[in-house]
């Protein structure tokens, strides 16, 4: 049992080393976007029904081979991610990757040179995230220190201001007891995605930056009040609108477990506890502003993304109960099973969880926008 124990590791760790090359063999038709695979599922056919949408996304750095499909709501390790792509059982997935690596065909110092090899190569890749992700926390904080006070008379504050009060029906100044510093006006922001990159001595580099835009940046902090990573909303410069791209909000750094504090609800002074209070937990800034305004007897911290809601910190004893506003178009099974696992989080910190859902439209600003 203790060598079948190691022998599946080996097989695990030798995958993850060439996740890349696997993610190749196993999802053709994929493209890497950042630390993802992104492809369609080959078992449900979904490129027909989704061809623009790809929802299956393999991890290649961090967990890596981890894998969900957020269609399907299939998702497993890297073992499993052979398992599925190839609709095969655990013992055959085995086998194959065995042979895929070519671990049958090795002799025993070949194996103890590859084991070895493989443990040189994970410590390396620790060392490198360790490092990236210093270097993230860096940028980030360049990019949050570059921006300016929403309420200073510059150019893009102005710019944000009106996109919040005119596109978005939610000025800040309606916001009773919004946190004063987690929104800030960048004056001219790079959308990164926009951004054009060529393969260089076998090294990823930028040879073209994207357009750049006024931007509402806002600030993933940790329970600790670092800034950890942003989102950012890129605006017309001329008009009360998002700027005219194809994604333009972004977000950057951590933002797991660092939620957007956009209203602080009551609370004992600025230097002292604050009491307990409901916490709503909602997906972005817009909604949070709208709920903000409509609920000033609670915490209003957006997550950015539904799956994160679940590792918000509401162990925190700021956090009497803990409202989770849901989406009306999470209809489908995928936004389902995120939803389900969510609550399934939330209810594990012992509090009382309870949904809320917008009488109007998809969320709670479809009711705000003029």
């Amino acid at each position: 049992m203790a060598g079948d124990r190691r022998e599946l590791e080996l097989v695990k760790a030798g995958l993850k080393d060439r996740i890349v090359d696997l993610c190749g063999q196993l999802l053709p038709g994929g493209r890497r976007e950042g630390r993802l695979w992104v492809a369609h599922n080959p078992q449900t056919g979904d490129a027909g029904s989704h061809p623009k949408d790809p929802a299956l996304k393999v991890a290649l750095d961090r967990d890596v081979g981890a894998w969900t499909d957020w269609r399907s709501g299939d998702k497993g390790d890297v073992i499993g991610l052979v398992s599925h792509c190839l609709g095969m059982d655990f013992k055959a997935a085995l086998a194959w990757s065995r042979q895929w690596l070519g671990l049958g065909a090795m002799t025993v110092p070949q194996r103890a040179d590859f084991s070895a090899r493989i443990e040189r190569r994970r410590k390396d890749a620790e060392a490198r995230a360790a490092d990236q992700r210093q270097e993230r926390r860096k940028a980030v904080s360049r990019l949050w220190n570059a921006a300016g006070p929403v309420a200073a008379d510059t150019p893009e504050a102005f710019a944000v201001n009106r996109y919040l009060a005119l596109g978005r029906g939610v000025p800040l100044g309606d916001v009773p007891n919004l946190d004063p510093d987690t929104f800030r006006a960048h004056p001219s922001l790079e959308w990164w995605k926009g951004a054009r990159w060529e393969q260089h001595d076998g090294r990823r580099r930028k040879v073209a930056p994207g357009p750049t835009f006024p931007a509402l940046v806002s600030a993933f902090r940790a329970p600790t009040g670092q800034v950890t990573g942003v989102h950012c909303t890129f605006l017309d410069p001329l008009a009360p609108s998002k700027a005219p791209v194809a994604s333009p909000k972004l977000m950057f750094g951590d933002t797991l477990g660092a939620p957007i504090r956009i209203s602080d609800g009551p609370s004992c002074g600025p230097d002292g506890p604050r009491e307990p209070a409901p916490v709503i937990l909602c997906e972005g800034v817009e909604d949070g502003l709208s709920l903000a305004i409509g609920a000033p007897e609670a915490r209003v911290w957006a997550c950015g993304a539904l799956v994160h809601m679940g590792a918000a910190p509401v162990w925190l004893d700021e956090v009497e109960t803990i409202f989770v506003a849901a989406d009306n178009d999470w209809s489908s099974r995928q936004a389902q099973d995120q939803l389900d696992q969510v609550l399934a989080q939330l209810e594990a910190s012992g509090k009382p969880v309870a949904i809320m859902r917008s009488a109007v439209g998809k969320d709670f600003n479809d009711g705000m926008v003029p």
